[in-house]
């Protein structure tokens, strides 16, 4: 019963915002009343995406840090993000221009690419999870070094819709798409929710949680697996959209705790209402003009974080 009324708020916030998002543009009422279908084509659907790429990149982020022990974890940390970028880039520099078809493609397998190696170091127990978070921030340097070459060889337009893109884009969000996402958000969740206790005991750090014989390899290589995947959902979908991952499950965990079988569905919804109250932003601050999703999640996000912190270290 406490479960639920934990989850009731963020619930009824994201299905205020939700309506919001739909009521708000620069559509007549009267061709809402008649076109329904348009209403969903052009902001159902992108809504939908908003929510699916939150809940994702803040699972993600609560996932990775609680995985090394690391409050500065997020889903662009271990260089998956940049793999996904230089997909893109690369796609965009070939001639694929439509998102869907190309860019996003592209984007998914530069994460897939850059995710390979980490899980192979994962596998061997000798490494331990501060080794590999190293190894991860090395590809993401490497990974942003060569979408820097790419650029300086191949001025195409291409390239920059793509990197235009990975700033944060959800208007070209399709309803089969964006289904697809939640989809796959929700099931990526699952999997990992249903061994919560093992994240729970994994927060003492890898030699207490071998102690009590949780078998941290495993665990460590599919929380690997289910945060690259998360990661790979939201850029290939949506591009690069920052301080989601990284700001949500602290807020989470300072509002419930640690226990996962709260935090994880908590960070679903808050990420959602995160992302989806940023693209309304971005949508009715300057329009008809649009700000990228990505910009208004770091531009908005860092300052709240920094001053409700400081709030709460005066009251503390």
């Amino acid at each position: 019963m406490r479960a639920a009324r934990i989850l009731l708020l963020p619930a009824i916030t994201l299905m205020i915002v939700f309506a919001a998002s739909l009521a708000s543009g620069a559509m007549e009422w009267r061709d809402i009343i008649t076109q329904p279908s348009l209403l969903w084509e052009l902001r159902g659907a992108r809504a939908l995406l908003a929510i699916a790429v939150g809940g994702a990149l803040a699972v993600s982020g609560a996932l990775l840090q609680v995985l090394f022990s690391n409050p500065l974890c997020e889903p662009y940390t271990l260089g998956i993000s940049s793999g996904a970028a230089l997909g893109a880039v690369l796609a965009g520099s070939l001639g694929a221009h439509g998102v869907i078809e190309g860019v996003a493609l592209g984007s998914l397998g530069g994460a897939i690419l850059f995710m390979l190696p980490l899980a192979m170091l994962a596998s061997r127990r000798e490494v331990s999870g501060q080794s590999l978070l190293l190894a991860g921030v090395m590809l993401g340097f490497f990974g942003s070094s060569l979408v820097a070459l790419v650029m300086a060889l191949n001025a195409s337009s291409g390239v920059s819709q793509a990197l235009v893109w990975l700033l944060g884009d959800l208007s070209r969000a399709s309803t089969m798409g964006s289904l697809i996402s939640i989809v796959l958000t929700i099931l990526a969740t699952g999997w990992v929710l249903r061994r919560h206790a093992e994240l729970d005991t994994l927060l003492l750090g890898e030699r207490p949680a071998r102690a009590v014989g949780v078998e941290v390899d495993g665990l460590r290589r599919e929380v690997l697996a289910v945060s690259s995947l998360l990661v790979a959902v939201g850029v290939a979908t949506s591009g690069m959209i920052g301080f989601v991952g990284l700001m949500v499950p602290h807020l989470v965990r300072r509002q419930v705790g640690s226990l996962h079988r709260k935090v994880l569905p908590l960070c679903v919804l808050w990420g959602a209402v995160t992302v989806l109250v940023s693209d309304l932003l971005g949508r009715i601050l300057f329009s008809p003009r649009e700000i990228p999703v990505g910009v208004i999640t770091a531009l908005v996000g860092a300052p709240l974080y920094f001053f409700w912190l400081k709030g709460r270290s005066r009251h503390g």
